[in-house]
C-alpha cells in the first residue's frame, strides 16, 4: 500500500484522497494534505468561495482576453454604472467587479 505525506507538514496521511486541487489567478495547483490541513484550507477559502462564482477555464480565458484589450466595452460600462450609482447615493466599489444587485438597479433604471 502506497503511503502519502502532507506537502505542508510532512505528516503521514491516514485516510481518504490526500490530493487537494485548486486554482488561483488562472493557475491550477495540487497539494497533498491531511484532513486537518484540508479543513483549515477550506475555512480560509470559505469567504472567497461564497463571494465568487464558478467558471470554466474557457469562459475565464475569454473574460481575461476582453479585459486585456478585446472588443468589449465593459470598462466604459463599468464607469457609467459607477457614476450612476454614486449619483443615486449607492456605495459601489471603485475597482473590481460591480455587485450584481447594483447592475440590476442600473439596468432597470436605464
Amino acid at each position: 500500500m502506497e503511503k502519502f505525506f502532507s506537502d505542508i507538514s510532512g505528516e503521514e496521511i491516514e485516510s481518504g484522497t490526500p490530493t487537494l486541487t485548486f486554482a488561483f489567478d488562472g493557475t491550477s495547483y495540487e497539494i497533498d494534505v491531511t484532513e486537518k490541513e484540508k479543513d483549515e484550507i477550506e475555512k480560509a477559502f470559505a469567504p472567497y468561495i461564497r463571494a465568487g462564482r464558478k467558471s470554466n477555464s474557457a469562459a475565464s480565458a475569454r473574460r481575461r482576453g476582453r479585459r486585456s484589450g478585446g472588443s468589449s466595452n465593459s470598462g466604459s460600462q463599468a464607469k457609467e454604472v459607477r457614476a450612476w450609482a454614486k449619483e443615486q447615493g449607492i456605495d459601489v466599489p471603485a475597482r473590481g467587479r460591480i455587485p450584481a444587485d447594483i447592475l440590476e438597479k442600473y439596468n432597470a433604471a436605464n
